[in-house]
């Protein structure tokens, strides 16, 4: 189900006749507490002395009430509701990828309190963000705009960031937080079998007035989406005999979700030290369509068998942030981490009618990665200039491990490659007046595989007023080859797929400009506006590719072989008017895409449009919160891998809206109750994928949803001497 476009632009007009209410205020006001607003803050662990973040980028930030109001439990349920952001969910992996700016996960980083998140193939880049809880998260800050001087290679997008909370409030020495999430999978749900199951748990001490330390766990049982298959212990069974009707299984995989955290704050005199370690186990059970129906020799009865796949993923992660005072209001910042990844791949003989594993095919560790990482600069290094000010600062990524389909034939002959980063940056300030600044940074980053690289930007703001600023960051648009792409193997006597260690990084340019002003209304009404216009320019695009080995059988591989443009514009507005909070964003954004492996391409735009809207208000009489956000994306390019080669493709457009209620019961019990997913999306047209799929009637399709959901959370909260 879609709604029509024309339909969808009924609520700008009504958007605007507010909008023209508004009158222009040389005063500064506070900022909308809509989930889309845009403020100026910095990233987590810097807000002290990353002053530049402050001054170059608008940050839009989701506080810890917005995820509530939604029951956000990860990643994946709070950024869909981004305009410019969209996560793309893999039923058949469980994976959810983002795309930001039309540019796929590789463009974008993802980070845990300033640190890069360890992945399935690399640092930060392409992270399933299903994977990353947030019972744990003060807040989540978006950062738009090429950051490769500030957080090197592939940061190209922008910027996420996921900040831990610190510390209790109010003078409270202890705090428990209990909460239980029931939710329905599309119209499917049982206590045990069907729908999503979430417990959460979290203790906090504040043992003194600088240190606190808090504990937790999360479980996240999603039990897939059935949709009209028919599970993991279905058979058809006529005559004696098995009939492939293709219904077993499941339509979006099942995944159980298991995290652990500690966090300790503290601080040395000014010095300010915040550790983190995360324990993180996934299951994803992978249910085999066709049967096998080979009959008993000793019952002569038939006995069905599927082959059957499970992928667990464990990941354990140390984060050390560090920061102080150098000397006076010179600053510095030290972080370092180490991060452990592993996916191990099973492979089995399902029984069917005895329900239980007949035989093990293969139980291997496919993939493994240890991260060493450490990053430290030091800020206001020119602290008695007005004029000029300087930071300086350096990255260190040593990356070991290996990347293959494990199939128990070949495993021992997979090979551990290394990886490493040594980049040292710097950006100077440069106040040409009290309202004009320039930002010339650069990066020197040398790799263990293409050597040495340069990424640079210039940046600047204007501020035309206290109300009225002007943003642009101009850079090189850089992204290093991950692990997968550079030393991936599976090579058995039916597979020849490797990657390329003689890959280039992909660069080229990009263009971020932001225009912002606020308007104030009245005393509690404010009206936020900015104009946004991005342009990406990429050569050298990594590809999958099909060639020929020296045994001249196909190799399918990695090569830099086409490029990418994307040019886009945006127009974002947040308004709050006393208990009012609303929000209406439009993006207008253009790909052009050439791949000359396959000899397909596209020298013209293709243009899509966005629209995302949010509406809240707050009954105090009864504490209770009501909101609707509403998304629709439009038609999206897509460069699709398929056994003929690299294709271009595009996907249909389609709108999503959720709705929820948070009410407070008491001063220590709150209830969320919700709908995500309104309008019922399961499969929305695309024509880049094979047509014939189940429940696609022959028309080719790609599923984004699973239907109209139902959820209830409750939240315990205790505050305690």
């Amino acid at each position: 189900m879609s709604l029509n476009k024309n339909n969808l632009l009924l609520f700008i007009p009504c958007f605007y006749s507010v909008f023209g209410l508004a009158q222009e205020s040389k005063t500064a006001a506070k900022d909308s507490l809509s989930m889309q607003k845009l403020d100026e803050v910095v990233v987590t662990g810097e807000s002290q002395v990353m002053s530049l973040s402050k001054k170059l980028f608008a940050v839009g930030v989701l506080e810890q009430k917005d995820i509530a109001k939604v029951a956000g439990n990860n990643l994946a349920d709070i950024l869909n509701y981004n305009l410019n952001i969209t996560v793309t969910p893999d039923p058949s992996t469980g994976r959810s990828t983002i795309s930001m700016f039309g540019l796929d996960g590789q463009y974008v980083k993802v980070l845990i309190d300033g640190i890069p998140m360890a992945s399935d193939n690399g640092m930060g880049n392409n992270i399933d963000i299903t994977q990353i809880n947030l019972e744990d998260v003060e807040r989540i800050e978006i950062v738009e705009g090429s950051m490769g001087v500030l957080y090197g290679d592939n940061a190209v997008a922008g910027v996420i960031n996921i900040v831990t909370k610190r510390g209790l409030e109010n003078d409270y020495k202890w705090q428990l937080q209990v909460s239980v999430q029931e939710e329905t999978v599309g119209s499917e749900y049982a206590l045990f079998d069907e729908g999503r199951h979430i417990q959460n748990a979290k203790l906090s001490h504040q043992l003194s007035d600088k240190t606190s330390i808090s504990i937790g766990g999360s479980r996240n049982d999603n039990a897939g989406f059935f949709n009209n298959y028919q599970g993991k212990n279905y058979v058809n069974i006529q005559d004696n005999a098995v009939v492939n009707d293709s219904l077993r299984g499941m339509e979006w995989n099942p995944k159980e979700q298991f995290t652990a955290f500690g966090n300790l704050n503290t601080a040395l005199g000014k010095h300010a030290i915040f550790y983190k370690i995360q324990y993180y186990d996934e299951s994803v059970p992978v249910y085999n369509h066709y049967v096998n129906g080979r009959l008993d020799s000793n019952t002569g009865m038939v006995n069905p068998t599927a082959l059957d796949e499970n992928f667990d993923t464990q990941r354990l992660m140390n984060n050390l942030n560090i920061s102080g005072p150098l000397k006076g209001p010179t600053i510095y910042n030290l972080s370092l981490s180490h991060q452990t990844q592993k996916r191990y791949y099973k492979q089995f003989v399902y029984n069917i009618r005895e329900r239980g594993i007949a035989s093990v095919i293969a139980d291997d560790l496919s993939q493994s990665s240890e991260i060493w990482y450490s990053k430290g600069f030091v800020s206001n290094m020119v602290p008695t200039s007005d004029f000029f000010n300087l930071q300086l600062g350096y990255e260190f990524n040593h990356q070991t491990g290996f990347d293959a389909i494990a199939t128990g034939e070949y495993s021992s002959d997979v090979v551990e490659n290394t990886l490493e980063n040594y980049d040292f940056f710097g950006v100077a300030d440069f106040n040409i007046t009290d309202r004009f600044s320039v930002f010339p940074g650069a990066r020197f980053t040398n790799n263990s595989q293409f050597g040495n690289k340069l990424i640079w930007s210039l940046s600047s703001t204007y501020n035309i007023s206290n109300t009225f600023k002007i943003k642009g960051v101009f850079g090189s648009a850089f992204r290093a080859p991950n692990f997968e792409e550079l030393f991936f193997y599976f090579v058995d006597s039916n597979h020849n797929v490797q990657g390329n260690p003689k890959l280039d990084p992909e660069d080229g340019i990009s263009l971020f400009l932001n225009v912002e002003e606020k308007f104030r209304l009245s005393d509690k009404s404010m009206l936020k506006t900015a104009l946004k216009s991005y342009y990406f320019d990429i050569d050298d695009k990594i590809a999958s590719v099909i060639v020929t080995d020296d045994e001249d059988r196909n190799l399918f591989t990695f090569d830099n072989v086409d490029y990418s443009k994307i040019l886009g514009f945006s127009l974002e507005n947040s308004l709050i008017m006393d208990r009012w909070q609303a929000s209406l964003g439009m993006t207008y954004l253009g790909q052009s895409t050439a791949i000359d492996a396959s000899q397909v391409s596209n020298s013209d735009y293709l243009w899509s449009f966005n629209l995302q809207s949010s509406l809240g208000y707050t009954i105090p009489s009864i504490n209770t919160t009501l909101s609707a956000q509403l998304k629709y994306t439009g038609r999206t390019q897509i460069v699709e891998n398929n056994t003929g080669g690299t294709e271009l493709g595009q996907t249909d457009d389609f709108t999503w809206m959720d709705a929820s209620a948070r009410v407070n019961i008491t001063k220590n019990l709150s209830l969320t109750l919700g709908a995500r997913n309104i309008f019922d999306i399961v499969r929305v047209n695309a024509s880049d994928t094979p047509s014939g799929a189940h429940g696609s009637s022959g028309v080719p399709s790609r599923l984004f949803g699973n239907g109209r959901s139902y959820y209830l959370k409750l939240l315990y909260n205790l505050n305690f001497n």
